[in-house]
């Protein structure tokens, strides 16, 4: 049978073929639309319904065993929460502002995110790439150049006081979580399909290059280098490290080096003989060994005094009261707020698919935009820094055979005594050993290198999109690196859909040979 080649259109048009006709009035399809907001209001029933939808917490915690799930979720969330503790500090400084801000961001999230959140493993709290991208909102606003900031702020105010890092960084959580709420309630977390892993995998491994150089200057102890910010400051930092290598701190990099082939151990060595030969599922805690030891090593030692080793310093104890946040500097934040969103939600979705696919559950995308909105938004009326979902403590806790979210209860008590009662155990601890904890986890990032070569031999479409969000990233800068991954992502998409696939068929009877041709686009 021969025929000349059609389309769709031309196939319709010769068969006469007529979409149908609904006929709907602007009323209904405005109803239509709407109907998922009202419908909760139309009985008690749909609106009990809706609040425990909306709450997952009330549907599995009635069926929660006790007697099967507590031990694992307990040790889970001890061991979670001991490793909130160094890194909460760490990426504290990462975001300019005060270390015990790290432990606050550990501790007021997770408790929200168990209650609305339908991954049983996620952990969220501190994040590296999350603060960095805080930390660049804070310090710009904080700058004390910015005469324009000030003046606008005396006028909404009355005030001429500049704010505070951890004001900026409690006003641009709250805003975080507005924009995620905003995005579920207008169904729009279906974006989150155009972030494919290549582009998170490659803008991740970009902005953990900008951590790892920011971290250096402290594993060395160079005093006095010069804050860089804008288009290619990774290139202009790595620059000013090797002008200051003559000023090097050497007790300083010694405790460095130290801590780092500590945790490189840890981590290769010793777990997996715990985890091999004595078959126990709970990592050691090796970065909570190094920050006691960093502590007893420094206190009496007197590293500060006799060697001028910098230390973290004073750690006030107890939670804060809470405060409204400063929603005058939202217009200030608004930028920063959606590129940190987009990364927080792109991380977060990937590893919660990753995770439900693993351990055979169901997530509820759309749920988990509310999720971390209202994370943020609860815990933006406290001094905490944008919150994420962390990679290493999500594969421990999925590791340590955590089995719901309320493992959140025991690595959130953990989080609560060490806040109330250690912070002064805290003030000796060097800012070495925080650097040293930051590097050696990105150490790991770096692996992903190694998905290029198999990248290139399964698409090079995204092996280039892969390079381009990394290169973009490092290059220019963070978000503006996100920026640009995203087009490119989009554009290399409407490459795909106009060179598609095609066939050339042969119909005998009732059997059909088909030859598939593609252009190779990847």
């Amino acid at each position: 049978m021969e025929r000349p080649p059609m389309n769709q259109e031309e196939f319709d048009r010769q068969f006469e073929y007529e979409l149908p006709h609904y006929g709907k009035t602007p009323c209904m399809k405005l109803a239509s639309a709407t109907k998922k907001f009202w419908r909760p209001f139309t009985s008690p029933r749909n609106f009990g319904q809706t609040i425990i939808s909306f709450i997952p917490i009330l549907q599995w915690l009635p069926r929660y065993s006790f007697k099967t799930d507590l031990v694992h979720d307990a040790v889970g969330g001890l061991t979670v929460g001991i490793m909130h503790v160094p890194q909460g500090i760490a990426y504290a400084l990462l975001a300019g502002v005060d270390p015990v801000v790290g432990l606050y961001t550990s501790f007021f999230p997770v408790l929200s995110y168990m209650l609305f959140g339908t991954s049983r493993h996620c952990s969220t709290g501190t994040f590296a790439v999350v603060a960095l991208m805080a930390g660049k909102a804070v310090h710009r606003l904080t700058e004390t150049s910015q005469d324009s900031l000030s003046d606008t702020l005396a006028n909404v105010t009355g005030s001429t006081t500049s704010p505070t890092p951890v004001q900026v960084a409690s006003a641009l959580t709250l805003l975080i979580g507005l924009i995620q709420v905003l995005v579920a309630v207008l169904g729009l977390d279906f974006v989150t399909t155009y972030f494919s892993d290549e582009l998170v995998a490659g803008f991740t491994t970009g902005a953990s290059l900008h951590v790892f150089i920011t971290q250096l200057k402290d594993v060395f102890g160079m005093p006095g280098l010069p804050r860089r910010d804008g288009i290619g400051n990774a290139l202009f930092k790595i620059y000013d490290l090797c002008v200051g290598l003559p000023r090097t701190n050497l007790v300083t990099l010694g405790l460095s080096a130290l801590t780092i082939l500590l945790l490189l151990l840890g981590k290769y060595v010793f777990n997996p003989f715990l985890k091999k030969r004595l078959r126990c599922p709970v990592p050691f805690p090796m970065e909570l060994l190094v920050v006691v030891l960093g502590t007893l090593i420094s206190q009496f030692a007197h590293l500060q005094t006799n060697f001028g080793v910098k230390t973290v310093g004073k750690i006030p104890e107890g939670l804060p009261a809470p405060l409204f946040p400063h929603v005058e500097l939202f217009p200030s934040l608004i930028v920063d707020a959606i590129s940190i969103s987009v990364v927080v939600m792109a991380i977060h979705v990937s590893l919660a698919k990753i995770l439900a696919k693993k351990y055979q559950y169901e997530i509820d995308i759309n749920q988990e935009f509310y999720a971390m909105g209202f994370s943020s938004i609860f815990s933006g009326f406290f001094p905490i820094f944008p919150n994420s979902c962390s990679l290493s403590r999500t594969m421990v806790s999925a590791g340590a055979g955590t089995r719901t979210q309320l493992n959140s209860i025991f690595s959130s008590l953990f989080i609560f005594i060490v806040v109330q009662f250690s912070g002064s155990w805290l003030q000796p601890l060097p800012m070495c050993v925080l650097a040293s904890i930051i590097v050696a986890a990105l150490l790991a990032m770096f692996q992903k290198f190694g998905q290029l070569a198999r990248l290139w031999k399964l698409s090079k479409i995204d092996f280039s999109i892969w390079v381009v969000a990394f290169a973009a990233t490092v290059a220019i800068d963070v978000v503006q690196g996100l920026a640009i991954a995203i087009v490119f992502a989009l554009f290399t998409t409407v490459i795909r859909e106009q060179w598609g696939l095609y066939f050339d068929g042969l119909e005998i009877g009732w059997y059909h040979f088909g030859r598939k041709f593609s252009r190779n686009y990847g």
